[in-house]
């Protein structure tokens, strides 16, 4: 065993086990110092070789930027999660991360667990910024100082030696300095994921605990519950025709409607070849929750006939070849030349899981086979029943067809006007523009 040395007024020693030289200092006695040498021998030969550095010569920067490289090609989420780990990198001269989709060919419908290739980008690679933007950049670099200066502190911290109560420390000061308790969240989670897999695959043994875990986090409460009704939709739709904009914007959020996806599912998955027209049957290769079949009502059919009618021969790519980008510029222009607020794309997901389930008279396992989703618990969030439909219904009152949840009894390819849908028959509901909050099942 080596023998602790005094440097100074303290006792240090160095260590070398596994390949990991390490170099410990500022022990007041040469019996703690001894102690603490043979408790990190102990572990490192108890554990076996660590891959890369190892904990102790790894700084959190270094370990994010390879943690990156690994395993972001394999998350549908690493997108943001990029973002979130170049916040680090910079702050301390690192080459940052950046995510692109594969390439892959155009005719293949094999699904791949390879969702992105990962590349670095060279170190102190300034981003171009618009001037438009500049003046509020630097408001918020003024406004992150000090969750910018945490960040840079730990990024430069050897993994062994995170503290849980460092994290705390940057969780507190997002929090001061106004990020969402989503985001805390978010941060919180891929600190988390960072620290568990260098333990699990890595084979790091420090820090013994993960020292994101336990932390104290503002609760977050990121439910929706926004649903649009029929007017405000005809209204929408009426400002996206005459927008003139990107012709697959209106028909994309049409079949949102009618079908309760993710923006991102017929977005970045769908093409010809995945529609089942005989079986009324849209199949989603790569979802959120992976693949699964889409049931196409007669709204999402009549949406994708009208788009088929206008496809040029021979064409196999996707159905809507427009960015995500340009959709919510759109829907955002649109919302505000309707005059509808507090409404974003996501809700008509909410919205459709909500006329649905009036349409289907609460009927909760049809309903999570429309939606996708996996659980009953998920699901729910997604209805949005009000109190005052609830009332309503227990007095018996008819739902007018412009209050009615968006797509309820009116497709949402109908001509944009509520005067031009036809009344609700006596069997929806007794004559006049009136339904009832639930259909009697037939």
């Amino acid at each position: 065993m080596a023998k602790p040395y005094r440097e100074g007024g303290v006792w240090s020693f160095r260590l070398r086990v596994q390949g990991q030289s390490l170099y410990r200092t500022g022990f007041v006695t040469a019996e703690a110092a001894r102690k603490e040498y043979g408790r990190l021998k102990q572990i490192l030969l108890s554990v076996g070789k660590p891959a890369h550095a190892g904990p102790f010569q790894t700084t959190l920067g270094q370990a994010l930027q390879a943690y990156a490289l690994e395993r972001f090609p394999f998350m549908k989420g690493a997108v943001q999660d990029a973002s979130r780990v170049n916040r680090y990198l910079r702050g301390v001269n690192l080459e940052t991360v950046r995510v692109v989709p594969p390439i892959t060919s155009g005719s293949s419908t094999a699904k791949s667990a390879v969702h992105w290739v990962v590349q670095l980008d060279p170190a102190g690679q300034s981003r171009a910024i618009p001037k438009s933007l500049k003046k509020h950049r630097d408001s918020q670099r003024a406004r992150t100082d000090g969750t910018d200066r945490i960040r840079k502190q730990l990024a430069q911290t050897p993994m062994a030696k995170v503290l849980p109560y460092q994290l705390q420390e940057l969780m507190d000061t997002m929090g001061k300095e106004g990020y969402q308790p989503a985001t805390l969240s978010l941060e919180r989670a891929l600190l988390r994921r960072l620290f568990n897999y260098a333990r699990q695959s890595w084979n790091w043994p420090e820090p013994a605990h993960n020292p994101a875990k336990g932390l104290n986090l503002p609760k977050v409460d990121n439910a929706r519950d926004r649903v649009l009704t029929n007017a405000e939709w005809v209204r929408i739709s009426q400002a996206l025709e005459e927008s003139g904009q990107n012709p697959h914007v209106a028909p994309l959020l049409a079949l949102l409607l009618e079908t309760a996806m993710r923006v991102s599912e017929p977005l970045h998955h769908l093409s010809w070849g995945d529609i089942d027209w005989d079986r009324y049957i849209l199949k989603l290769r790569d979802a959120k929750s992976g693949a699964r079949e889409v049931p196409l009502g007669p709204g999402a059919i009549k949406i994708l006939r009208i788009l088929e009618a206008g496809r040029k021969g021979g064409d196999d790519g996707l159905i809507f070849p427009v960015t995500y980008e340009a959709v919510k510029a759109a829907w955002t222009r649109a919302c505000a030349s309707a005059g509808v607020e507090g409404v974003n794309i996501h809700d008509l997901r909410h919205t459709a899981a909500t006329r649905f389930t009036l349409e289907l008279n609460g009927n909760l396992p049809v309903l999570k086979v429309i939606t996708g989703h996996k659980t009953y618990s998920q699901l729910n969030r997604y209805i949005n029943v009000k109190p005052d439909d609830v009332s309503r219904l227990l007095h018996g009152r008819p739902l007018t067809e412009a209050e009615a949840p968006a797509g309820l009894h009116m497709l949402a390819s109908s001509p944009k006007s509520l005067d031009q849908v036809e009344p609700a028959s006596s069997e929806k509901g007794g004559p006049g523009n009136v339904i009832p909050l639930f259909r009697k099942a037939q």
